[in-house]
């Protein structure tokens, strides 16, 4: 590259950024919405791993890939309470950073302590998406990134699932013995390729911890909210002696005394055939203990989200259609067993949370469920 294209270079970069930087964030203006009151941090670390590929430079909907990436991780950043002490980078792989980057993968910010104009700063930096998609050189380049931090990470992909170079699950799985429990690892897809979605699935088991979620389930400050929660925090519940009870985000909803627990240790879950919202015989007597519970004197107090789950069979809509109307057909049951419908709110998440894998019918059958969570 000559000298007048090396300039023509810096000065395209620079005016991105700089028309970055003017601009408002991109994506929906969140704002952090995270009560720390009711939560105990569990992550002292978070590590972005950032796709510039090519591939991004496709459409998801009605937006570029690229831009879509671009709005979660803005609005992830807003959600983060600005209070909150963590270490943070973010690395990219690809070639979109600085639009002639000769690497295939850049730690662009970090690790350092968090600031959000510190990654917003960074975010702008990523100019275009081109290039093939290194995400195992990203992924084994984190473990370098990461020596030397203390307590939990939440490793972060933001990717449309498209490696080119090797076995990503194999590379998070080696992450993952070198970081033993203090990693886990998540997964933002941009797109909805079912496929590409199961190989995210794939690299989050292998971490051991984790889950996968969709962009696009993502826009908003409510979504993005609970995304933050759920890497960053586990949910606090005071006991009825009043003592701080704090759980898992990733492994359980909170639970009231005397509640029936499964193997996971959460409240139990009931499940539903293939494509039904019919609540099944055998699933009753699990509803009628989440009555009891609720109708017990210490309980009165305690509302509770019945959440809708299905698994990955299916269009995303259908399955965010279904989820809701399994929610609900929990809420009629438990109305008619004299519980307000005040003290029962219903949410469906679609297929975006499974809690095993669903590329066998034994995890589908499970990720077709109902769990409850007290507020």
């Amino acid at each position: 590259m000559n000298m007048k294209m090396k300039a023509l270079a810096v000065l395209v970069a620079l005016v991105f950024c700089a028309g970055c930087a003017a601009q408002k964030a991109a994506g929906p203006g969140c704002k952090s919405m995270v009560n720390v009151q009711k939560y105990k941090q569990k992550a002292e670390n978070f590590l972005v791993l950032f796709d510039s590929s090519e591939t991004m430079s496709g459409k998801a909907g009605e937006k570029l890939k690229l831009a879509v990436a671009k709005d979660a991780v803005t609005c992830m950043n807003q959600c983060i309470p600005p209070d909150v002490k963590l270490n943070a980078g973010l690395r990219t792989f690809g070639h979109g950073y600085y639009l002639f980057s000769i690497f295939q993968t850049d730690l662009i910010y970090g690790m350092t302590a968090y600031s959000q104009d510190g990654l917003k700063g960074a975010l702008c930096k990523i100019d275009s998406a081109t290039g093939n998609t290194p995400m195992v050189k990203a992924i084994n380049a984190a473990a370098e990134d990461l020596k030397g931090v203390q307590g939990r990470t939440a490793l972060i992909l933001v990717t449309d699932g498209s490696p080119t170079d090797g076995d990503a699950v194999a590379a998070a799985g080696n992450l993952k013995k070198a970081m033993g429990d203090t990693l886990c690892i998540y997964a933002i897809q941009i797109g909805d390729d079912y496929t590409k979605k199961m190989l995210l699935e794939k690299i989050v088991k292998a971490g051991g911890c984790g889950f996968v979620a969709n962009a696009g389930k993502l826009a908003g400050c409510e979504p993005m909210t609970d995304f933050v929660e759920r890497v960053l925090f586990d949910k606090c519940i005071t006991d009825t002696d009043g003592d701080a009870v704090c759980e898992e985000n990733d492994k359980c909803p909170g639970t009231p005394r005397g509640a029936q627990v499964d193997e996971r240790g959460c409240w139990s879950a009931v499940l539903f055939d293939y494509n039904q919202a019919v609540i099944k015989k055998s699933a009753r007597p699990v509803l009628d203990q989440v009555a009891a519970v609720l109708s017990a004197p210490e309980n009165l107090g305690v509302s509770i989200v019945i959440q809708g789950h299905t698994d990955s069979t299916g269009s995303e809509s259908y399955n965010m259609a279904l989820s809701s109307k399994r929610a609900r057909a929990v809420k009629a049951y438990l109305l008619n067993k004299g519980i307000k419908s005040s003290r029962l709110a219903t949410k469906g998440y679609g297929d975006g949370q499974p809690i095993d894998s669903n590329d066998t019918a034994a995890g589908r059958a499970k990720n077709r469920r109902v769990e409850f969570a007290a507020e």
